[in-house]
C-alpha cells in the first residue's frame, strides 16, 4: 500500500514502504516529513511510524519540521467511500481548495471515478424531480388549453403519452447522461491537459483528471437546484482553476487563460461561424 509523503504543505508523492525506508537512509526524506496511507485517520511524522523508528538520524537543522496545521488535506473520498467522506469532500473542495489540491498530485483513477458516480446520483434525483415538476405543470396547461394549442408538438406529446411517461423518459435520459459522466471527464481532462501543456505542468494526465473530477463533481449535486446553482456554478470554475494551479504548480492566471479564456474564445468563434453560415443561407 502506497504511503503519501508531504513537507511544508507540499506533496512529495506516493511511495512504497521500501522506497520510504531507502529515502530516509539517503536523505531524500526526514523523520519530520508527514505521511499518510489509506486507512489512517490523520497524517503523522515518519519518525513516529513503527517501521521507520530508529532507522535514521534526526532531521537536518536547516529543514523546518512540518506541523499538522501545514499538511495538505487529501479529499476525504481518497481515504474511503462513505456518506461522511462524500460530504466532507464537497466541503473541502468548496471551502479549502488550496490545501485540498496541494495533496492531490499523486494517485490513480479509481477514487475520482467513484466520486463522479456518487455526485451524479443526487444530481440525477434533483434533475428528475425538477423536470418532472415542469412536465406535470405543462400537462395541466395543455389540458386547460385543449384544442387551442393542438399544433404545439410538446403539448401533443404530453396529451398522447401522458406526463408520467414523459417524466420517465426525461429521468432515463438524465440517468444515461450521468452514467457516461466519467467518459466525459476523461475527454474534458484530455482537452484541459492539452491546453495546459504550454505552461509546462508538473503533473501528468492522471493528475489533470483527478483535479478535474473533484473540482467539478463536488458541485454537481447542486446543478439542478434553482437559484443555488447560479451561486455555486461560478465557484466551481474558481475551484477548477485553483485545482490545476496547485496540482501542476502553475500560476493561477495561466490556468485561467487555458481553461476559461481560450474555451470562451473558441465557443465565440463557433457561434460566429454558425451565425455567418445562417446569414449566407
Amino acid at each position: 500500500m502506497e504511503i503519501h509523503v508531504a513537507r511544508n504543505s507540499s506533496s512529495l508523492g506516493a511511495f512504497s514502504t521500501e522506497e520510504v525506508r531507502a529515502g530516509l537512509a539517503n536523505g531524500r526524506f526526514v523523520t519530520s516529513d508527514l505521511a499518510w496511507r489509506e486507512g489512517m485517520a490523520a497524517w503523522s511524522p515518519l519518525g513516529d511510524w513503527p517501521e521507520f523508528k530508529g532507522a535514521v538520524p534526526p532531521p537536518s537543522p536547516g529543514l523546518p519540521a512540518a506541523t499538522s496545521g501545514e499538511l495538505p488535506v487529501l479529499p476525504s473520498w481518497e481515504r474511503g467511500a462513505s456518506f461522511a467522506n462524500f460530504f466532507a469532500t464537497i466541503k473541502e473542495v468548496a471551502l479549502d481548495p488550496v490545501r485540498t489540491f496541494d495533496g492531490l498530485r499523486d494517485g490513480g483513477f479509481g477514487r475520482p471515478i467513484t466520486f463522479s458516480y456518487a455526485a451524479s446520483f443526487p444530481a440525477w434525483l434533483c434533475g428528475s424531480a425538477l423536470y418532472s415538476g415542469l412536465i406535470f405543470f405543462m400537462f395541466s396547461l395543455s389540458r386547460e388549453a385543449g384544442a387551442a394549442d393542438a399544433n404545439d408538438p410538446v403539448l401533443q406529446f404530453l396529451s398522447e403519452y401522458g406526463a408520467g411517461a414523459a417524466s420517465a423518459i426525461i429521468s432515463g435520459g438524465l440517468g444515461c447522461l450521468f452514467l457516461l459522466a466519467p467518459l466525459f471527464s476523461f475527454v474534458g481532462a484530455a482537452f484541459v491537459h492539452l491546453l495546459l501543456l504550454p505552461w509546462n505542468p508538473q503533473g501528468g494526465y492522471a493528475q489533470t483528471y483527478r483535479a478535474q473530477a473533484y473540482a467539478y463533481n463536488a458541485f454537481l449535486p447542486f446543478a439542478f437546484i434553482p437559484c443555488v446553482n447560479y451561486v455555486v456554478m461560478p465557484w466551481q470554475l474558481v475551484a477548477a482553476v485553483i485545482a490545476h494551479s496547485r496540482v501542476h504548480r502553475i500560476a493561477w492566471w495561466k490556468v485561467a487563460i487555458s481553461i476559461v479564456v481560450i474555451p470562451c474564445l473558441l465557443g465565440c468563434a463557433v457561434y460566429a461561424a454558425l451565425f455567418a453560415a445562417m446569414m449566407k443561407a
